[in-house]
Formats: C-alpha cells, structure tokens, sequence
C-alpha cells in the first residue's frame, strides 16, 4: 500500500489533506455533542442536532449527485470546504462575543450539512479518478485507515482544548482543517470523465437509483451496509453519553473511547486492504461479530471494558466500510459514480438518523447501557443473517 502513495502523488496530496479535513471533523464530531450536553444536558437535543443536520441531505443530496456527475468535482468540493470553514467558525466565535451558542448551533446545522452533501457527492467519487481500479481496495484502505488515524488523536485533541480553553473553542481546529482541504484540493488535477448525455436532473438521479437497484451485488451489499448503521450509526453519541455521564462528569473518558474506536477502526480498514474479498459473506460476518462484542463490553460501563469495547466496534466497522466501498467502485460506471454514491449517502443518512435517536432515547431511558445491550444484540443477529441469506450468494462456490 505504500507504493501507492509513493508512485501516485495526487492520491498522496489528497490523502494527507483529507487526513487533516477528518482530524478537524472528529474534533467537531467530539465536541458539538459534549457542547449541547455540557450546556443543556439533553441528550434528545443531541439527536436534534444530528437530524437537522439530515435534512439538506434529502432535499439536496440526490441532484447533488447527479450534477456532480456533470460538472468539476474537484472545484465544486474546493468551494465547499471555504463555506464550511466559515460556518463552523461561526460557533467559537459566538462563544467569545458571548452570543447563544445553542441557537447557533442549530442555525448552522443546515447549511453546514449542505455544503457536507456538496462535499460528499463529490468526494466519495473523485478517489477511482485518482488511481487504478486494481489498486481501490488499496486506495479505499489508506483512505479510510489515514480518516480512522484522524480520529483517534481527533477526541483526545478535543479534549485537551475543551479541558484547557473550552469546547467551543476546539472547532477552530475543524475550521482549518476545511482550509487545508482546499488547499490540497487546488493543487491536483482530475484527468477527463466520461458525460452521459445531457437529460432533465431528476431523470439521471434515477438512472443512479435503477443501476444499484438492478445490480444484485451492490443491492445485496447496501442493503446489509444500510442495517449495519442503523444499528451501530448511534455508537459513537453512546460513547460520549456514557464516558461523561451525561455531560456531568469531564470529557478525557468520552475522548479515550472515541479515540479507542478510531483505533480499531484503524486496524480494520488496514486488515481490510490486505485480504481478499471474495468470500463477503463470511468477512462481513466476522466484522458484524466484532461490532456485537464490542457493544456488549461498553454496556457494562466499566472504563477499561469500554475502552476495549469501543475498539472492538471500530474494527468492525472499519473492516465491513472497506469492503463496501470497494466493492462499489468495482460495480460502478464512472459516469454513475457520484449519483450512485449519493443514493448511498442518502440511506446512510436514513439510517444515521434512526440509529441517533433510537440510541438517544435508550441512553436516556436506560442510562447508557440498555442501548449497547441492543445494539449488540442486532449485530449478532444481523451477522447470522448475513451468513444465512443475506450476502452467500455473492460468495464463490467452495473449490
């Protein structure tokens, strides 16, 4: 894998620079939740902010991709990052003026989140711009692996400036990481991609649709990944819930876990990028596994056991995302890629929103551990189905 980054220097500039952008998104990822909590200790707002953030997503998010498709990816992502650097900026410095900083951070919540779709569309497509397709899986591997190095250090960075400055001063480390994304943006170039013809927007959003709904492969793996989040999507508000009771307690124990599952993370997106993929079925099996363990351990709420926990359920679901991702920029059409990333996108958020509120309201009905007791049980249960019914026929037959 690291040839690939050696012998391919636009992948390498946006790997690092993305890196960055992902170490800036886990401080706010971090922060916002324990900033709503510190203030209101309200875990119902958390989820409030999280499904206001949804929504641009499916007003936008679909034609979002289909243009996308059609236009400079590169550029309109470089205008994305400049918006949202600023917007996010907005919070520490409402916090200094000493303005409402829950009303603004509900106020940025939408518009933020649909510059993230502008972003997205373009981002989860531009990577088999980059390299060869018989490198994705190595590619999707660092990409994702060099996200998942970002989030460990991202909490822990999170809560040394909330612990020394104030939480709402650790997003001016996510507002520059937006600039630094831009940057690395500006400096590579995007060989020629193919255009279908020209046709009325919501007819090439469809053609999106139909490609992965026809495709057995993709169908069959979206419908497994899409699960998968709404049961695990809500792991990481958990995480936080529980390592700071509630926004009582201070924010180093919330910080480790995070970090904890960025690690495991880490190791299953890089374990992922080293074995073949073949036989899905049995390896997102095994990942599904490692997730349901891993809720098990943090439900029972004593700090090494969730530390433990939290890496558990990173592995998992680093390795599954590297197999997912690679598996669809295999089955996709460079002409489809955005809008077919975008309709994934669009589930993704269905999912997210369902997992956060259904994770909310059992950490505020059970106090933290009724949630991960559920969710490890349906990664039990979902891993038996996947070996079952779900993913065996994408298996080759045994030799």
């Amino acid at each position: 894998m690291l040839e690939l980054i050696r012998a391919n220097r636009p992948f390498s500039i946006f790997l690092l620079t993305q890196g960055l952008s992902n170490l800036g998104d886990s401080v706010r990822t971090v922060a916002i939740p324990l900033l709503v909590l510190q203030l209101t200790h309200a875990p119902i707002l958390v989820a409030a902010v999280a499904l206001l953030e949804t929504a641009p997503y499916f007003a936008f998010h679909l034609p979002m991709g289909a243009q996308l498709d059609r236009i400079d990816r590169r550029r309109a992502m470089l205008a994305a990052d400049l918006g949202r650097g600023a917007l996010v900026l907005a919070i520490p410095l409402t916090a200094w003026l000493h303005g409402p900083i829950v009303v603004a951070l509900f106020v940025v919540a939408a518009p933020l989140s649909l510059l993230s779709s502008v972003f997205d569309a373009g981002g989860g497509a531009i990577i088999p711009n980059l390299v060869e397709r018989e490198s994705l899986g190595q590619a999707y591997a660092l990409f994702e692996g060099a996200e998942s190095l970002a989030w460990v250090a991202g909490p822990m960075v999170a809560g040394l400036i909330a612990a020394a400055w104030g939480t709402a001063n650790a997003l001016v480390i996510d507002a520059g990481s937006f600039l630094a994304s831009a940057t690395g943006l500006a400096l590579i170039r995007i060989g020629r991609i193919e255009r279908g013809p020209a046709e009325p927007v919501w007819t090439q959003v469809w053609e999106g649709i139909a490609f992965l709904a026809r495709s057995p492969t993709l169908r069959r793996m979206q419908l497994t990944w899409s699960l998968y989040g709404v049961i695990g999507y809500g792991a990481v508000t958990g995480l936080i819930f529980i390592g700071s009771r509630g926004g009582t307690a201070g924010a180093a124990l919330a910080s480790l876990a995070v970090s904890a599952y960025a690690l495991g993370s880490l190791g299953g997106t890089f374990l992922a990028g080293r074995i073949d993929m073949r036989r899905a079925a049995a390896l997102v099996a095994g990942a599904l596994v490692a997730f349901g363990a891993g809720a098990l351990l943090v439900a029972t709420r004593w700090p090494a056991a969730m530390l433990a926990g939290a890496l558990g359920i990173g592995a998992g679901e680093g390795f599954f995302l590297v197999i997912w991702l690679t598996r669809r920029a295999r089955e996709t059409p460079e002409r489809l890629m955005a809008r077919v990333v975008t309709v994934s996108a669009i589930l993704a958020r269905i999912a997210s929103g369902l997992a956060v509120t259904w994770m909310a309201l059992a950490l505020g009905w059970m106090h933290g551990s009724g949630g991960f007791l559920i969710a490890g049980g349906l990664g039990f249960a979902l891993a038996a189905w996947t070996l079952l019914i779900g993913l065996r026929r994408l298996d080759p037959p045994p030799e």
